[in-house]
């Protein structure tokens, strides 16, 4: 090899090292996981984007973080972004979860309307999960409405619905009227992918004559458990293991 390829032989691998290094450092940004104790908490806009963190929450990892924005008032100045959510470590009766706090009001003829997404993992294989439950700390007056709708996949945004939950919240009280609205899953998951469509709107058939109405909502916390089963192959192995006892018990 001659001494010009020579150089070029090693100007290509500098190249190669430098890119590598650079990938490298890109695929540990995309993967950092940060580990929220009761209590803790980390704003949005760690969480979302291509190399957005992932948070682990007891027994769950929560990713894919995404946030979206829009409304008819016309006023971009008072646009809600992702450094305004806070999402939360959430431990309940329920299990382990996530609370995200986000001012959401709506005044007058306004509707505010924020999608959010997520997946939820399981990090013990064998507690798979099987029910969703949803709350969120809102109020309205008048004729306002602040409703959270969800939809939960089990192959990625869209893909495999299996099932769908809805809470609304009007002058009168929730809709269900315990506050809490629960989907039983069809089958366990180890993992899920969650898509909330979160809105709050005053009273946007109003004609605004100059004296607008003052019909609100607002949304202030939202609230998201999971209830976990054993797998179904370790529920088997219990059951089988239990009548193996049992049977050389009688023997003896």
């Amino acid at each position: 090899m001659n001494s010009k390829m020579g150089r070029y032989a090693t100007w290509v691998a500098a190249v190669a090292l430098v890119a590598f290094m650079i990938g490298s450092s890109v695929s540990s940004q995309a993967q950092v996981t940060t580990n929220l104790s009761n209590g803790g908490s980390i704003n949005f806009t760690a969480l979302v984007g291509p190399s957005g963190d992932s948070v682990q929450i007891g027994d769950k990892l929560f990713g894919n973080f995404a946030f979206q924005y829009v409304d008819t008032d016309g006023n971009m100045g008072d646009d809600l972004s992702a450094s305004a959510l806070v999402l939360s470590s959430l431990s309940n009766g329920v299990g382990f979860g996530v609370s995200i706090q986000l001012p959401l009001v709506a005044t007058g003829v306004t509707i505010k309307d924020v999608t959010l997404q997520f997946t939820a993992t399981v990090l013990d294989p064998n507690q798979q999960i099987s029910d969703v439950h949803l709350s969120f700390t809102g109020s309205a007056s008048g004729l306002g409405i602040a409703e959270v709708s969800e939809s939960i996949f089990t192959n990625g945004f869209g893909n495999g619905t299996l099932a769908s939950l809805s809470l609304t919240r009007t002058a009168s009280g929730f809709t269900p009227a315990s506050g809490d609205s629960v989907a039983l899953l069809p089958v366990t998951e180890s993992k899920i992918w969650i898509e909330k469509d979160v809105i709050v709107s005053g009273n946007p058939n109003a004609v605004n004559d100059g004296n607008p109405p003052t019909d609100f909502a607002s949304i202030t916390i939202i609230n998201q458990s999971f209830s976990q089963i054993p797998e179904p192959s370790t529920i088997l192995l219990a059951l089988a293991g239990l009548s193996t006892f049992a049977f050389l018990k009688r023997r003896k």
